[in-house]
């Protein structure tokens, strides 16, 4: 009994992971996974199916997860968004995009399951699952961002090239960038997350 119940989770976390990688592809290259705010600067709703998969997977199904997330980041950056002055930051094929652009892609992407993950083990044992998640989702996204621009801060903020290439005071720029994209970001995540984490656990609930 016990080995067809680890099965049947086994079965549940694949299915759940590819429905939500799909839906993180559609994010990442069609136009449903972004907000425009203004000239060059649109806030993406890719971070969304990551967090909401952490509330349902095993961690090691919602790391993959944000493995996907920066894949599918990368691949856009390389490619649809080479153009864009800010493509230094998530590719090493812009013009000034090195190593630690791969990076920057990569880890703040992967660590947002863990975040969210952690953050509501904690808080549901506390207060009401929704706000759980709600507060969960919002912080995790709070630190993506952090550590997304404070990484870019970090490698490239003695880059004349890259502070050229802004035409602007480089620290000004991305504290403009955080305060715009971010905010948006964080609430449309903790929004979301609010408002499916009870369907969605019922429905984990009813298939294993």
């Amino acid at each position: 009994m016990e080995y067809i119940r680890t099965e049947k989770k086994s079965i549940f976390n694949i299915l759940i992971l590819a429905i939500f990688a799909s839906i993180e592809i559609i994010f990442c290259f069609t136009p449903l996974g972004s907000i425009p705010i203004g000239p060059g600067i649109v806030a993406t709703l890719a971070h969304i199916p990551v967090i909401i998969s952490a509330f349902l997977l095993e961690k090691k199904y919602s790391l993959i997860m944000g493995g996907i997330m920066g894949l599918c980041s990368f691949i856009w950056w390389s490619t649809i968004g080479l153009a864009s002055p800010t493509s230094f930051a998530f590719t090493p094929f812009s013009e000034f995009g090195n190593f630690y652009s791969i990076i920057i892609c990569f880890i703040p992407r992967l660590l947002i399951p863990f975040f969210t993950s952690v953050t509501f083990d904690f808080l549901k044992r506390k207060i009401n699952i929704s706000v759980s998640a709600g507060i969960s989702a919002a912080f995790s996204t709070f630190l993506h961002s952090v550590m997304v621009l404070g990484m870019i801060y970090l490698f490239f903020h003695k880059n004349t090239n890259v502070s050229e290439l802004l035409g602007k005071n480089f620290l000004s720029f991305i504290i403009l960038w955080a305060g715009v994209n971010s905010i948006i970001e964080i609430i449309a995540a903790g929004f979301v997350a609010a408002m499916v984490i009870k369907p969605l656990k019922s429905l984990k609930s009813d298939k294993i």
